[in-house]
């Protein structure tokens, strides 16, 4: 690997402790259009170091942490890549087909429609999501809404909390987040499992944080670089496993699903000019 991000990492080699040259020699074998997809627990887990190893190395190389990092070989990364690509925009295509057609392949249409009838039969859902998740969370809210399934949603934290505190095993909630771990979110799944709220986790990282809440975990196989957050290709992934879970929904409903969104189209029908 080149460039001035691992400059700094070799730069440091000589003076480093032996678990800082241990990390150091399995940086230098993972490519970088990989290691920028790697969340923090999952590189902890690939090199076998702590990953309070990783962030006191990341800030001894002058980063914030290890998305700092990240960012900072992202950035790198995506000027090399942008010089020698002139089709934008059949990039950018490309990149949201592959991302439906990628999380398509990891989604198990069986434990959706469990999903379907949890959803079904509880007396409160909840969707949250923070940042660009929360757009997403407010989709899922949407498109429940049309067959007759009210979903609280809010992309406000202490909301987010109040809400879930308020919550019990009847209850469900769908938790979004990217990274999976974002500490807004775990908190707030932390405080749904005290109180035995199911909980579903749309993720991009399988093995982060927010998945060890999880009752059920469904994965876009879409993965964000750090300078990329809230990608478009990452939104239209998720919003791809919200659609399918709509059409667990409405097959699990039979027949009354068509007379909902019948009752729900005729409520917005003069909406229109």
């Amino acid at each position: 690997m080149v460039g001035k991000t691992f400059d700094r990492v070799l730069a440091i080699k000589e003076v480093a402790t032996k678990t800082e040259k241990k990390l150091i020699e399995g940086l230098m074998k993972i490519n970088g259009d990989e290691l920028i997809y790697l969340s923090i627990t999952e590189l902890s887990a690939k090199l076998k170091v702590a990953e309070a190893t990783i962030v006191r190395f990341c800030k001894k190389l002058g980063y914030n942490g290890f998305q700092d990092f990240k960012l900072s070989l992202s950035k790198e990364l995506g000027i090399q890549e942008d010089t020698s690509n002139n089709s934008v925009v059949r990039k950018l295509a490309l990149k949201m087909t592959d991302a439906i057609d990628e999380t398509s392949r990891s989604i198990d249409y069986d434990e959706c429609l469990q999903i379907a009838d949890l959803l079904i039969n509880a007396r409160h859902i909840g969707a949250f999501g923070v940042g660009n998740s929360s757009i997403t969370a407010t989709e899922f809210g949407n498109v429940l809404a049309r067959i007759g399934i009210n979903v609280t949603v809010t992309p406000d934290p202490h909301l987010q909390a109040m809400i879930i505190g308020n919550m019990t095993s009847t209850d469900v909630v769908i938790l979004i987040s990217v990274s999976g771990s974002t500490k807004d979110i775990i908190d707030v799944a932390e405080i749904a499992r005290r109180n035995g709220v199911k909980i579903i986790v749309i993720t991009c990282y399988d093995h982060s944080p927010l998945t060890k809440y999880a009752d059920y975990v469904l994965n876009s196989t879409r993965r964000e670089a750090a300078y990329e957050g809230g990608s478009v290709s990452t939104i239209v992934s998720i919003s791809f496993i919200i659609n399918v879970l709509y059409n667990a929904i409405y097959e699990k409903l039979g027949e009354d699903a068509y007379n909902r969104t019948l009752r729900a189209a005729g409520a917005v029908a003069n909406k229109s000019i």
